[in-house]
């Protein structure tokens, strides 16, 4: 586990940091949210250490949290950057000119096809619950203190379609960073790591 957390993480925070920010720079440009104080492509200037943190939190915690639930999926790397694709599609959609309603249950349409191709176990469900309340609480908490508003809130400062964002994030990102974990080379990590990364018989 000290060889994934010093060689992928600076790449998992990247990740969030880079595109997550642009990602999060076409919902201000698209009106769906304002920041108080917008710096670069109007986004405040803790937006990619958010994002990176996110990332971070995603891509660690779900590797590490998988035995306790005797859960073992195995993808390659090109896969799970694949996988990373579903997640412009989702923003695409929030940034979209649809109802609420309408985005919500597109949102949701392209988290089932992604749950389904991504295995469909109840695992992955567990940890896209857990990530889709953190986050969204954690936008609230933003939300309430005044940092940056949703234009058109529906529910305690956020919209309804917000969790399913969160929810399809903890498949792509779970995904990759299982792929980065259970990729080391054999020869730099230890046994334990190694044992942890073979499926069971």
């Amino acid at each position: 586990m000290q060889q994934f957390r010093g060689r992928t993480l600076p790449w998992l925070f990247l990740l969030g940091a880079l595109p997550g920010t642009a990602l999060d720079a076409l919902h201000v440009f698209s009106g769906v949210e304002r920041y108080a104080s917008p710096g670069l492509l109007e986004v405040a200037w803790w937006v990619p250490l958010l994002f990176g943190g996110a990332a971070v939190a995603i891509g660690f915690s779900h590797p590490l949290l998988d035995p306790l639930l005797h859960h073992r999926r195995f993808r390659s790397l090109f896969s799970s950057l694949l996988g990373l694709a579903w997640l412009p599609l989702v923003y695409l959609i929030s940034a979209s000119f649809f109802n609420t309603l309408t985005k919500t249950l597109l949102i949701l349409l392209v988290y089932c096809n992604f749950w389904l191709l991504a295995g469909s176990d109840w695992q992955n469900l567990v940890f896209s619950l857990v990530t889709a309340i953190t986050g969204t609480l954690i936008e609230m908490i933003l939300v309430a203190a005044g940092a940056f508003a949703y234009l058109h809130p529906d529910m305690l400062g956020v919209p309804y379609w917000l969790p399913g964002i969160y929810a399809c994030a903890s498949l792509a990102l779970g995904d990759l960073g299982r792929s980065l974990f259970y990729h080391l080379p054999r020869s730099d990590a230890d046994h334990e790591t190694v044992h942890s990364a073979n499926p069971l018989p």
